[in-house]
């Protein structure tokens, strides 16, 4: 395995100069806080009373949170909106911003290294929200449980008239009326990245996109990425990080912090506190 670590910028940026982009491809990072612990996975997949729960998670949020998920957005809009707020969602943050993505890795839990994912993901698995796939993908997320692609017939025809790719097919046309009623099961099988619209000054900011995870067979397992779109992080090449309270301050110089990336009030109040809190921790005391 090779591993570097990083300790500042130019070094991070060096690195990534080494690492060409592959051919009809577009580059994204994902930053995150330990590289021993963390898996590449959405969260409604990490615990399982979430996985288990995630249909009705969804549903209890709409509502109990008209206001904001308004039955004006599609589906998809509806997990973003959710994966903002907290709420696990079948979605993986992505950035096209390295040092946004560096960023993540070096925010929480100093005493840990950090770690910077890079993908280069072919540019026709890049979708926008209101594509065809991303709906039939996002959908997953409203079946039962028991939803498994191995109990429905293997024929496109005959997979199409099942009861349940109908029950499927209807949640679709919420988003899409105009949706030919017919679903190739390899999609319902695929991590695709998506692009959103730029509504939220949070995705802006952080320049975000998703990874959407499909289903491996049945619905609470998640599809696989491909292992060609991860160009580091892997066995073989991983760049962790150290000394990430430098690192911070660093970034903070080139306009990344937390006050630019979440522009929300509640973030704004605590990134306003935890400046005056080190202004007076580092003034020497009089004697």
């Amino acid at each position: 395995m090779s591993i570097t670590t990083i300790t500042n910028i130019a070094e991070f940026v060096e690195k990534l100069a080494e690492i060409p982009l592959r051919k009809g491809c577009t580059r994204f990072f994902r930053g995150h806080a330990d590289y021993k612990k963390f898996k590449i996975e959405p969260s409604i997949f990490r615990k399982e009373h979430l996985r288990k729960n995630e249909e009705l998670l969804i549903q209890e949020a709409i509502i109990r949170c008209p206001t904001e998920l308004p039955s004006s957005l599609s589906f998809i809009e509806i997990l973003v909106r959710l994966q903002h707020y907290g709420l696990p969602t079948r979605l993986l943050d992505l950035t096209s911003n390295a040092l946004v993505a560096l960023y993540f890795a070096c925010r929480d839990h100093e005493k840990t290294e950090g770690e910077v994912l890079v993908f280069d993901i072919p540019n026709d698995q890049i979708k926008f929200h209101d594509s065809d796939t991303v709906s039939i993908i996002s959908n997953i997320a409203r079946r039962s449980n028991d939803f498994d692609l191995s109990k429905y017939p293997t024929t496109q025809e005959s997979f199409n008239k099942n009861d349940e790719i109908g029950r499927l097919l209807h949640d679709i046309k919420r988003d899409k009326p105009a949706f030919r009623p017919i679903i190739d099961r390899k999609d319902l099988e695929k991590v695709i990245a998506v692009i959103t619209r730029l509504d939220n000054a949070r995705i802006s900011r952080q320049e975000g996109a998703f990874l959407l995870f499909g289903m491996q067979g049945d619905k609470l397992t998640p599809a696989l990425i491909p292992s060609n779109w991860l160009v580091c992080g892997h066995n073989e090449k991983r760049i962790i990080f150290s000394n990430k309270h430098r690192i911070k301050k660093e970034l903070s110089s080139f306009g990344v912090s937390e006050q630019t990336l979440f522009p929300e009030l509640d973030s704004q109040a605590k990134a306003i506190v935890e400046k005056y809190r080190e202004k007076y921790a580092r003034k020497p005391k009089q004697s």
